[in-house]
């Protein structure tokens, strides 16, 4: 559910917010809509809230994501591709349930569960089914405690708006530094679920975004048409072990960020297993691919200027390293040149 950086070139908020009324060009609805929130983006009218409320903002849109019960069709965008998909969420104890399922391209499926999530690829008449490492996705993309992230990011509250016909207000976090992205959520007045989420750089250009076509929200949008149960899941050799023997280690990372987990797994098109780490402050994650290399391998920077993966790879000991992730450059960098042999 990725794809770089949109294809509208919207007149920087500077010379569009605050100045003098005058005859302009009209402009497609999709355009404005656009400057109305690098207005709201761009707008430093609004103080930071204290570190309490931001705290408070930030789990009761983590919680609203896992708590509430919803099913409806949301929009994701990058650049010029567009991918529609249709959810089911409903929680089940301390957790969550949902499935997500792709309206358009390939025929996709993601599941998850309490115990984890895969997602089912229709090739052909067969049904292939990959483990996932995460199970967060839109509109659950926050930590389960965010507090944390106060500390790493302003968080200011913004205009009021509407999404799929429901009123909402967007909490803008805004990075400290330059190792994260920029994030704009629309929470529902009522229970704070963000019902849209726009990633933007330094420059407040949007980089990515989900938003909420339709939905209905409560136990009472399945009492109509309760949603088909899914067929259960073939068992499946387990895909990921723990890596038992670390023989690099990571001296230095972005603050905030620490390493969530190490383990070695299968890639497709490779024989071989690799040592897979993940790195995250809880919001953005950086993947680090360990694989033996007999040669020295060159060192590459992969920059994504117009886009948010970004890569590096280079010779740790006896391993190539490969660090890439859907973050600013600083922090994939920062995590590559960090690595060494350990001792």
């Amino acid at each position: 559910m990725r794809a770089p950086e949109d294809v509208i070139n919207p007149m920087p908020a500077s010379r569009v917010c605050g100045k003098k009324r005058e005859r302009r060009p009209r402009m497609f609805p999709e355009k404005a809509a656009w400057l109305l929130l690098l207005c709201a983006a761009g707008a430093q009218g609004a103080q930071p809230l204290s570190q309490a409320e931001a705290a408070s903002w930030l789990q009761k849109m983590a919680d609203a994501a896992r708590r509430t019960a919803y099913e409806g069709v949301f929009v994701v965008r990058q650049g010029d591709t567009m991918q529609s998909l249709s959810i089911n969420n409903r929680p089940a104890g301390q957790s969550n349930e949902s499935r997500l399922t792709a309206l358009d391209g390939d025929l996709r499926e993601v599941r998850c569960s309490q115990t984890g999530a895969v997602t089912l690829v229709s090739d052909g008449n067969q049904v292939r089914m990959e483990k996932r490492l995460s199970r967060r996705h839109f509109p659950d993309l926050l930590p389960a405690n965010p507090q944390a992230l106060a500390n790493w990011y302003d968080v200011r509250l913004g205009e009021y708006a509407r999404v799929a016909g429901l009123d909402c207000r967007n909490v803008e976090m805004l990075p400290k530094d330059a190792f994260r992205w920029g994030y704009i959520l629309c929470a529902e007045k009522e229970s704070g679920l963000p019902l849209k989420i726009v990633l933007v750089n330094a420059g407040n250009q949007p980089l990515m975004q989900y938003s909420f076509a339709e939905i209905k929200l409560g136990s009472s949008a399945y009492a109509a048409k309760p949603p088909p149960r899914p067929a259960p899941l073939p068992e499946m050799p387990e895909s990921a072990h723990p890596v038992e023997t670390e023989q690099i280690t990571a001296k230095s990372l972005p603050p905030g960020y620490t390493r969530i987990t190490a383990v070695k797994r299968h890639l497709p098109n490779l024989r071989d297993e690799v040592e897979h780490w993940v790195f995250s402050d809880g919001l953005t994650h950086i993947s680090l691919f360990l694989t033996p290399s007999a040669r020295p391998v060159d060192t590459v920077k992969g920059e994504s200027p117009r886009g948010m993966v970004h890569l590096m790879r280079r010779q740790v000991g006896e391993f190539q390293a490969t660090v890439l992730g859907d973050a600013p450059w600083p922090a994939v960098e920062t995590i590559a040149l960090g690595l060494e042999p350990r001792k």
